[in-house]
């Protein structure tokens, strides 16, 4: 079959054909940029973090941080030094990430969208903490209008803390109870959570 005749050929398809024809090409094109895969990545993610539910610990399953665990130093996307232990106390939503994380960037909606209704609650503190550098979650922040408190670390976290996967985010109650740790892309503004938290608050 010469050219001309694959053409005429390709002509006679149902146009529903060429569609997903078009859709395919445009996948294959944005997934061989960096930037294409993070948005292609993102939007599946994102799918998922509204359909997976954070599960919450219960009896034994519960871990307790330790003084020591507080002590760990981090600093805020200006560069101003915050110990973790200043959080003590507080109902802590801690969340690792990083820009170049299609499950965290698909998770963040919801992220944002939790922080908006807690925003405003002195007992509650959110914490996405990153090592990628200030300037790049400036511009991640800036182009995707969120304003959650970001935090940059230079040391490793505790081991508490310390996971192979990201994202990975952790409820911790007023006394230092894990009582969320979820790994992977999830729903952090459904109704279990916000009613977790507002519990936790009244503790």
């Amino acid at each position: 079959m010469n050219f001309k005749e694959r053409i005429d050929k390709y002509k006679k398809k149902p146009l529903r054909s060429k569609i997903s024809d078009v859709i395919f090409i445009i996948f294959i094109v944005a997934m061989l940029t960096p930037s294409g895969r993070l948005a292609i990545g993102g939007f599946v993610n994102r799918i998922k973090a509204v359909i997976v539910q954070p599960s919450v610990n219960t009896g034994k399953e519960i871990v307790i941080l330790k003084s020591a665990d507080y002590n760990w130093q981090i600093s805020d996307i200006n560069g101003r030094p915050v110990n973790f232990s200043e959080f003590r106390n507080k109902v802590i939503f801690l969340n690792f990430w990083a820009t170049w994380c299609p499950p965290c960037v698909g998770e963040m909606p919801a992220i944002q969208d939790l922080y908006n209704s807690f925003k405003s609650e002195e007992d509650v503190s959110f914490l996405l903490v990153t090592n990628d550098s200030p300037d790049k979650v400036r511009e991640f922040l800036k182009k995707r209008d969120y304003n959650f408190p970001v935090y940059i670390y230079s040391y490793n976290p505790p081991n508490i803390f310390k996971s192979s996967v990201i994202p990975t985010t952790f409820i911790i109650s007023k006394d230092g109870k894990i009582l969320v740790k979820e790994t992977g892309a999830a729903n952090w503004n459904g109704t279990e959570i916000q009613n977790l938290i507002k519990k936790l608050i009244k503790e």
